[in-house]
This record gives C-alpha cells, structure tokens and sequence, in this order.
C-alpha cells in the first residue's frame, strides 16, 4: 500500500507549497526596466453613467496639442463652469459639445456631452513583463507560509501511512522526526531566487 487514508489531499498541500515558493522566485527574479509614460489625452463623456478615451485612445505631447486637436470640432467649445462643478471628471470638465448630448440621464435632463483633457505620467514595465512585485516583508511572511505547508504535508503524509497500515505507530513517530529534521536542513540552505522554467 502506499497511503490513501486522506484520499491523496497530501498532494494538493504540496502543490500549495510549490505554488508558493514560485511566487516567491518570481517577486525576487531581476526586474525589466520600466517604460516611463508622460502624455496627454481627451476623456469624452456621452453617457451619465461613464466616459471613455475620444478618437481610440489617441495620445498628445502636449496640453496645447490636445486642445488644439478636440478644437478642431467646432461643435466643441469650453465648458460652462457649472459642469466642471458637477465633478463628472476628477480634474474638472474643460469642454462640451454644442450639438451632442449625454445618454441615461436623470429625469430627462439635457447634458451636453462632455471633454476633459488629461494628463497620464507614470512609469510601468513593459506589458510583456512577468512581473510580481511583493514588499521584504511579504516575502519573508510567505516564506514562513511556505514552511508551515510543508510541515502540515510531512505530518498528513506520515499520519496517512500509518492509519492505511503502511507505517507502525513506532514507524510514524520516527519517521516524522527524520522528515521533519531532513526539511529544516533544506529550508535552512534553500535557494529562493531558483526559478524552474518548466514549472512556468
């Protein structure tokens, strides 16, 4: 025989533990370098609930050049400032059209359709990237995760044995032992950082 008492959910304690120690792997692997962005572009809002990028996500150096290009609808002036008031966008409406107006409003109430120039800077890494980013101390608390997962497989394995008749009691109590002393001994010298590109 060779166990089967807890119907083999031994094994699922053992693909949490490697689930785990891959994650640590990947948070500690070298990071790419991050693409910095810094643009500038148009918000429309056609619909009360919700808005979108204008003209498929297009994108500007400039605030000037984004105003230039949304101007160049006459349809489109500056807005009333009762509309930024109204707080539809968080950096305040700057735009609205003179002929369009907004859908699924409250009460019938005629909202012009509404334009907000904003300004995207940040820094993220390229979208290919597999990149996880976990802080020292979440590393370390999912290192000690990792540990007591372990230890809950060593001693289901060994109860497992013994209760399905492959393993004395005497057997049980020994061999807890070796395999809990051989595991300190492998986690004390583990090496996080090895990452096993045929687990990926």
């Amino acid at each position: 025989m060779s166990g089967g008492y807890f119907d083999r959910s031994t094994y699922a304690m053992c693909e949490i533990a490697d689930t785990i120690e891959r994650d640590i792997a990947r948070a500690l692997q070298p990071k790419p370098e991050k693409v910095y962005e810094n643009y500038w572009t148009i918000y429309e809002k056609d619909s009360f609930g919700s808005y979108h990028s204008y003209k498929d996500y297009m994108s500007f150096a400039s605030y000037e050049d984004a105003e230039s290009f949304l101007l160049l609808d006459k349809t489109i002036v500056k807005a009333e400032q009762k509309y930024a008031d109204r707080r539809f966008f968080d950096d305040g409406v700057i735009f609205r059209s003179t002929t369009r107006y907004m859908s699924d409003t409250y009460d019938g109430e005629q909202i012009p359709v509404l334009y907000s120039i904003h300004h995207c800077y940040y820094d993220r890494y390229p979208d290919e990237a597999d990149v996880l980013e976990l802080s020292a101390e979440t590393i370390d608390a999912m290192k000690e995760a990792y540990r007591q997962m372990r230890i809950a497989e060593i001693y289901a394995t060994r109860v497992d044995r013994m209760m399905s008749g492959d393993d004395s009691e005497e057997c049980f109590r020994e061999r807890i032992k070796e395999d809990l002393a051989e595991f300190e001994k492998e986690y004390a010298s583990k090496d996080w950082t090895f990452l096993d590109e045929d687990d990926e």
